[in-house]
């Protein structure tokens, strides 16, 4: 089950330390990490519910009565307010009569999560995600508090991510595995004369098929020249010798899979695909033998970046942490970043490389940073060959 207590104790950790009195939360990942609510209205990106964390480590959930039995996995110590409105009809709730509108009002989740924020001490602050606010949502929060009561809370967040709890893990390399099982499946039932579009309809199915309770399948896939991730994957026909490059994976119980995987059709490639595969290996094994504990992150892409002796290539990072957000997630692997690996960081290696006469590649996998060193969770195939 998840660990709604550790993850708040984070939260109210990184509060302290950025003297914050509370945490007004507002994209999917901060309401889901700070209440463990998956709110469908707030995923499609509409805006529709947040989430409050007081001093004292209480949670607000407030969202639309359409989300509510959304919330059914909370922890017993998190309250949820709804509000209604809109054009929605719900049996249980909607009067007799009443007139329906035709959409729900924006500003309703902040006006009641403002009821839940206590006030703010001498020289606190209020921490507000800002990241997902509309224009007429900050309006009303500065005309609220003030600008000199609000501060961005997303770094708080980012730190109190960062290191997971052992059910966090858990779910984490679960998914890891899945996406890796999907992904060598997929490898191995691709032949010349697929499409783009069926071999991403294939990983799909796949990852459906091994954990029917995710949430959704994340696809970063490239073919052939096509160097743009495919989200519309195109109709065309791979050829023996195009390369493919796998990325991303299932989203379950709320947290994503990542990985990269790269394989030629037809077992074959060209000499130059194999001589700039076998250099981001080089990369990549260093990365996996020196990785752990008390390693600096830019001491970390420095080493993967001296290996690579690839003319011109260069990268901003070579990896970063994994777990609930959308996307990749705070901290990076960067030449700028002097944050040092920490045991609980669940994260991933990747060196990737992007061309359209040269096709692309990624290299990626799963680690958990242990005390001792790390643990490999996901193993990247060592060849362009299945």
């Amino acid at each position: 089950m998840r660990e709604h207590k550790l993850i708040i104790n984070k939260l109210l950790e990184q509060m302290e330390e950025a003297d914050m009195d509370a945490l007004l939360l507002t994209s999917a990942e901060g309401v889901f990490y700070t209440s463990g609510c998956s709110l469908a209205l707030l995923f499609r990106g509409r805006s529709q519910g947040c989430a409050v964390l007081t001093r004292d480590g209480q949670v607000y959930v407030i969202c639309h009565e359409f989300d509510e039995t959304g919330c059914d996995k909370k922890d017993p110590s998190v309250k949820v307010e709804t509000f209604g409105g809109g054009q929605i009809y719900i049996e249980d709730v909607t009067k007799p009569g009443e007139k329906k509108g035709t959409a729900i009002d924006p500003l309703s989740a902040l006006c009641m999560a403002f009821e839940c924020i206590p006030p703010i001490g001498e020289g606190k602050k209020l921490g507000v995600e800002t990241k997902c606010l509309t224009y007429p949502q900050a309006q009303l929060i500065f005309e609220r508090y003030g600008k000199d009561i609000i501060a961005n809370c997303e770094m708080v967040l980012n730190k109190a991510m960062m290191i997971k709890t052992p059910w966090e893990i858990q779910v984490l390399r679960r998914n890891a595995r899945f996406a890796e099982l999907a992904m060598h499946k997929t490898m191995a039932a691709t032949v010349p004369g697929m499409t783009c579009a069926e071999i991403q309809a294939y990983f799909t199915k796949l990852c459906y098929e091994m954990a029917p309770n995710l949430t959704l399948v994340n696809h970063a896939h490239t073919f052939g020249s096509y160097f743009a991730p495919a989200w519309e994957p195109k109709q065309v026909p791979m050829q023996r010798g195009d390369l493919i490059r796998l990325d991303g994976g299932p989203t379950v119980d709320g947290y994503k899979a990542d990985l990269g995987r790269t394989y030629a059709v037809g077992g074959y490639a060209d000499k130059e695909r194999h001589e700039i595969y076998r250099e981001l290996w080089k990369g990549y094994q260093w990365g996996v033998e020196h990785i752990g504990p008390g390693v600096k992150m830019c001491d970390f892409f420095n080493g993967i970046n001296e290996q690579i002796k690839i003319p011109g290539y260069t990268r901003g990072h070579y990896g970063h942490s994994i777990g609930c957000h959308n996307g990749e997630e705070y901290p990076f692997f960067s030449p700028n970043e002097p944050m040092c690996f920490q045991p609980g960081m669940v994260v991933c290696i990747e060196t990737p490389f992007y061309s359209a006469r040269r096709h692309t590649y990624n290299i990626e996998d799963t680690f958990v940073i242990t005390e001792n060193g790390a643990e490999q969770v996901t193993h990247a195939n060592p060849s362009l060959y299945v």
